[in-house]
């Protein structure tokens, strides 16, 4: 096969992969969808209203900003793509840090509004130092976890074989790690978990008032969350054992 043919193939694998990968995820794909709507159907309320203060507009803004890269992670998700979606996955996490801080201090908004930076430490401070921010040491582990998988370096990209048995080794043409898919949806479900709430409180007086009905169905979806995550960890641990003694287990089989 000449490299126009392996070129055009690349949505053929990609869907392929898909095909493959996507019915193990279903419960995945159906809790974030879940989550997604709820975004969706809290925009809808405050789009009908304008801002009104600075903080409420860079929420607005933040919150979109989250939302994209979360929604735009998935589909690399179930092509078992997931090197290509650590960069994304990593500014939703930046994004969301920076949101929840700018909920939780007026002045941050505004400090970022006027176009000053906030460093990644800042927020890690602001947030453990606040009762209802997140713990600093769980905010450093995922910030390591997202630098290490977006950075180049050979722990993290695989060994394709290039020339070595392998003609063609680009786009989803690889067979995943699937412990690494499956770690990558519990991070994604995390992330989902975490930022729904956050905006939901910020506007908890517009929901109250024009969707009443919000606040269980986010408790339904967390208690489903809950019940996904519960499930992923024990496939990807099962997963994982059975990768145990395959000393190629980084190293992708091609189609």
């Amino acid at each position: 096969m000449d490299s126009e043919d392996q070129y055009a193939k690349l949505d053929e694998y990609a869907a392929r992969r898909e095909s493959e990968i996507r019915p193990m995820l279903q419960p995945y794909l159906d809790v974030t969808d879940q989550y997604g709507r709820l975004i969706c159907r809290l925009s809808e309320h405050i789009g009908k209203r304008p801002p009104t203060s600075v903080q409420d507009a860079v929420i607005r803004d933040l919150m979109a900003d989250v939302f994209d890269f979360l929604y735009e992670v998935r589909p690399f998700i179930v092509k078992g793509q997931t090197l290509v979606a650590y960069p994304l996955a990593r500014r939703a996490y930046e994004s969301l840090t920076l949101l929840q801080v700018c909920v939780l201090k007026e002045s941050a908004a505004e400090k970022w509004n006027a176009g000053k930076k906030i460093k990644n430490e800042e927020i890690r401070k602001a947030l453990g130092n606040n009762p209802i921010g997140e713990s600093e040491e769980e905010l450093r582990k995922l910030y390591r976890f997202f630098c290490d998988m977006t950075h180049p370096n050979r722990d993290t990209i695989p060994y394709r074989g290039l020339g070595e048995g392998n003609e063609f080794v680009f786009g989803s043409i690889g067979v995943p790690n699937l412990a690494v898919v499956l770690d990558y949806c519990l991070k994604h479900i995390d992330l989902w978990y975490w930022f729904c709430p956050v905006v939901a409180w910020f506007y908890k007086e517009i929901l109250l008032k024009a969707d009443p009905s919000f606040h269980d169905d986010h408790n339904q979806a967390r208690e489903k969350a809950k019940q996904v995550t519960n499930w992923l960890t024990d496939q990807y641990n099962r997963v994982l054992e059975q990768y145990k003694n395959d000393v190629d287990v980084l190293r992708p089989k091609f189609i």
